[in-house]
């Protein structure tokens, strides 16, 4: 009978579950491609007509996920509704819910709208596309409702086992597409899964870059992997730990199937290559040690914060010191192992490879007086190029002191140099340059020893910068903040956030809109561009979470984004702060705590995307139920301790009373 009555309540568990359930567990394989063509002829940063490209991974999914947040939604108001229609008092209807969580729901919401209607590119606001970017406002709305449905039904701790044992399975598949990848046998190559990849596109297949791992799960980039196991990889870690009867033999070969996934997880990160990933796994490994430790020394708290009494004997003292070594010597030696790897290496390289500034040239602009150029050291000259018709172009140059530099023609370099120690890095050469059958004068500005240069033609009787993409333009004054000496550091980041940074304070309300940040962000940089690649390159993305909300959802969106981790954060750290015992809800929620500060700390040097973003929102709302659920159970241990304590008084007045009323039974016998 009691058999019975688990599978019903497992059958009504999932029915109440399903919208989290397919996006958690069926979403992240969807791969479709989709063609589109890419329009931004109207910049000059851009080229002259519109490209075709294709997305496999990013677009079908935000698809279902706008399908299923609109599920979600639609169950909430119901839901509701009919929750309104039956309380007693109105009040009961938020009594399990922070009110903190939802009002930063609401206010992200609100400002996303916002941010969307208001935004001057409809198209991209509201379709996608753009340059590979699909998080429209349907999208980053369908996150926060698949947030409040995991928020609101998780409720229960069999919801919590129902909900993280159909992850688990999902994210074994996962784990084993990412182990094939990297061994080499990656079945997104299959020829069948070509096909159904491609069935909805003019391109007969899809390939993987040359030079990029081709380990990317069902994402669109290697460097996606890291966040996805950084989130996934602790709660996979905290399942193997729930404990189980002992006889129950399917709950011990799911652990070990979850070991098994522990490493597809690490193999597919160090296949990857992503470093973002890597620091996020080892920060999240850090930041559970610490806690663990803090567990293990300490003496617990109960629900209510007063110290529980515990039995504190030299036995058990010895027990935690050596809990507590053990844990320091495995992560030193843990440490210690993977500082030894080429891949760790490798992402200490690419973290700080380039971060010592080499390139000399800091900005070019227009002026009326000419080009005024400063060096990265902070030295500035002024340019004049003449032109006069029928012949070469001329230079003229002087300092900022308005001193003049002699600028004289050096046979042995074929190209105009500037007789000053100062600017010994800067040449020119002059050239004819045709350009839609049309023939102009103009120069070319060299950094010399990093052999980058810039073009310049004399076009509507004035000097022009001639793009990578076939415009003429005038380079302007480019505002930065930071990252002065360190521009590379981080595979351009120093670059990309340095030029971030001063756009917050233009778009702190409503943003841009939403996939707008190429636009936003100053790609007409064509100096600082080339500065750090030595090729003109678009950067449509900050590469950092927060960035990227702020700039295009605005500022207020963001804090909102932000405040709901903190709030998380705060709140999780409070509830498995010094627990000793921590049940299977406990270490589920444990995991979920380090998964979403890992993801986090992955953010930092990420961006986010639809395939790992609205996993992140989902288990963040999941994060939030487990605690309600734990913060339940322990109240409803703290009321069943007081009652039975109760119970156990009222046994023992009995016990007194009855035992004064026999010796007053036996004196009365005596006399």
């Amino acid at each position: 009978m009691k058999y019975a009555k688990k599978i019903n309540t497992t059958k009504e568990d999932l029915g109440a579950l399903l919208p989290i359930l397919i996006a958690l567990c069926l979403i992240p394989f969807v791969i479709l491609t989709k063609d589109y063509q890419t329009e931004f002829s109207e910049f000059v940063w851009f080229n002259m007509t519109e490209i075709s490209q294709i997305d496999s991974f990013e677009h079908a999914k935000s698809i279902c996920v706008v399908v299923m947040g609109a599920v979600a939604a639609i169950v909430i108001i119901i839901s509701v509704i009919i929750d309104y229609m039956n309380a007693r008092k109105k009040k009961e209807l938020w009594e399990d819910f922070d009110v903190k969580v939802l009002v930063l729901c609401a206010v992200y919401f609100l400002m996303v709208i916002i941010s969307s209607v208001c935004s001057s590119y409809p198209n991209l606001a509201f379709t996608g596309g753009g340059y590979g970017q699909w998080q429209t406002m349907q999208v980053l709305l369908a996150y926060v409702c698949l947030f409040l449905y995991a928020y609101k039904f998780v409720n229960s701790e069999n919801r919590v086992s129902v909900l993280v044992k159909c992850f688990m399975v999902t994210v074994g598949i996962l784990a084993l597409i990412g182990v094939m990848q990297t061994t080499g046998h990656n079945p997104l190559s299959w020829d069948w899964v070509q096909n159904i990849i491609t069935s909805k596109s003019s391109v007969s297949g899809i390939s993987f870059k040359e030079g990029i791992s081709n380990v990317i799960i069902t994402f669109s980039n290697p460097n996606y992997v890291g966040p996805f196991v950084a989130l996934v990889l602790p709660v996979v870690a905290a399942f193997v730990t729930t404990s189980a009867p002992k006889k129950d033999g399917k709950a011990l070969a799911a652990r070990i199937a979850c070991i098994a996934v522990i490493v597809g997880l690490l193999i597919s990160l160090f296949g990857s290559s992503s470093s973002a990933g890597a620091i996020s796994v080892v920060a999240g490994a850090v930041a559970a040690a610490l806690l663990i430790l803090v567990n293990v020394l300490t003496t617990e708290t109960g629900a209510g914060g007063q110290e529980e009494t515990s039995v504190k004997t030299s036995g058990n003292g010895w027990k935690r010191g050596a809990i507590a070594c053990a844990t320091i010597v495995l992560v030193l030696a843990a440490g210690f192992g993977v500082s030894r790897t080429a891949f760790f290496k490798n992402t200490v390289n690419k973290l700080f490879q380039g971060s010592e500034d080499t390139r000399n040239i800091a900005s070019i602009i227009h002026s009326e007086q000419g080009l005024e150029v400063t060096l990265r050291n902070e030295e500035k000259f002024v340019l004049v190029p003449i032109y006069t018709a029928g012949q070469s172009v001329s230079f003229q140059a002087h300092d900022d002191q308005n001193k003049e530099i002699p600028v004289e023609w050096s046979d042995e370099q074929s190209r105009y140099l500037l007789k000053d120690q100062r600017f010994q890095m800067v040449s020119l050469g002059t050239a004819n340059f045709s350009v839609e059958d049309q023939i102009y004068q103009g120069f070319r500005f060299y950094d010399t020893p990093n052999q980058i240069e810039w073009i310049f033609m004399y076009k509507d009787n004035e000097w022009q910068y001639y793009t990578p993409f076939g415009k003429f333009t005038k380079l302007h004054e480019v505002e930065s903040f930071g990252f002065k000496d360190y521009q590379n550091i981080a595979n351009r980041r120093g670059f990309i956030w340095s030029r971030t940074i001063p756009l917050m304070k233009t778009y702190w309300f409503k943003g841009i809109g939403p996939n707008a940040f190429i636009i936003a962000f100053p790609n007409d940089d064509f100096v600082g561009s080339k500065r750090v690649g030595g090729n003109t390159t678009l950067v449509d993305k900050p590469h950092n979470a927060f960035l990227q909300i702020y700039i295009q959802t605005g500022g207020i969106s963001a804090i909102a984004y932000a405040g709901l981790w903190i709030l998380y954060m705060i709140e999780g750290v409070r509830l498995l702060w010094r627990r000793k015992r921590l049940t299977n809800t406990e270490r589920i929620g444990f995991g979920l705590l380090i998964g979403i500060f890992s993801f986090a700390v992955a953010g930092l040097t990420n961006d986010t995307v639809v395939g790992s973003q609205y996993m992140y929102w989902t288990l963040l709302g999941f994060g939030f139920a487990v605690n309600r659920v734990i913060k339940k159970s322990r109240e409803a241990a703290r009321i069943e301790a007081e009652r039975e304590a109760e119970r156990e008084a009222e046994r023992e007045a009995r016990r007194k009373e009855k035992s004064k009323s026999g010796r007053a039974g036996r004196k009365k016998n005596a006399r």
